[in-house]
């Protein structure tokens, strides 16, 4: 009978270390995609500063605020999760914004919230771990930014990326997973001393490999890694905050 805790060993490498090794293109993937289409989202409010583009007026309150995603465009298969992009929906005075665009337009922006992608579940409880400490406000406090702006619309829809979405969104993710390490996780990885015959060779290898065998405990640390790869991407702008990017909204016909 084949070593069970080899066997052990190696389930870990493959059915863990393998699927981390994806998971992190997919979470930088996820987390780039959703930065993309935030500054989308605030590209669209900002056309609903031109009268001309409004179906009915806007109060002078304007008061934002984001709900749970009420549009998807597909559902997962099995074994995974829709996960959306946009932290949720965004209302204006109750309503979905794109009810007060013309055209093409409000069909775009209501797309914008609809969008998925299938991933396991991991992702969304990171997603709504950090949703709950402070990324829905995040999202909500940039689009109102851009939607009372007074300035040129490029510049505004810059300046609450810059100063308001990445801003809270790191630190949602920061207080996400603070709160995700207050519960039991896997045992850090020890490393042979230097100048030793084990020197950079991991000495609990074992031990951790039984602690995943843990599902919950593998759950934590996995959520843990996906909220540091979504921080990890804030650092990228994206490439929809590009001018050219940007323009090609702001100008689209009705």
């Amino acid at each position: 009978m084949p070593d069970r805790a080899e066997g052990a060993i190696e389930r870990f490498r493959h059915l863990r270390v393998e699927r981390f090794s994806t998971d992190r293109a997919s979470a930088l993937g996820h987390s780039h995609a959703r930065n993309g289409h935030v500054v989308k989202v605030l590209c669209h409010l900002a056309l609903m500063r031109d009268p001309a583009r409004l179906m009915r007026p806007l109060s002078p309150l304007r008061n934002v605020t984001c709900t749970a995603a009420e549009r998807q465009f597909f559902s997962a298969p099995d074994g995974l999760q829709a996960a959306h992009l946009l932290p949720g929906q965004i209302k204006i005075d109750a309503a979905n914004p794109w009810t007060y665009l013309r055209g093409d337009p409000a069909r775009r922006l209501e797309n914008l919230f609809a969008y998925v992608e299938p991933l396991h579940a991991n992702f969304n409880k990171a997603d709504s771990a950090a949703e709950s400490n402070g990324l829905t406000d995040a999202f909500a406090i940039a689009c109102r930014q851009v939607l009372v702006g007074t300035g040129a619309p490029e510049r505004d829809i810059e300046t609450a990326y810059l100063r308001s979405w990445l801003p809270g969104a790191r630190q949602a993710f920061e207080a996400a997973a603070a709160q995700k390490r207050g519960k039991p996780v896997p045992p850090p990885i020890v490393y042979g001393a230097p100048g030793t015959p084990d020197f950079n060779t991991i000495l609990n290898l074992e031990e951790r490999a039984e602690a995943f065998a843990d599902e919950s405990l593998w759950n934590v640390y996995e959520q843990l890694s996906v909220l540091d790869y979504y921080k990890a991407s804030l650092d990228d702008t994206p490439r929809e905050l590009q001018p050219h990017n940007i323009a090609a909204i702001l100008t689209s016909g009705p």
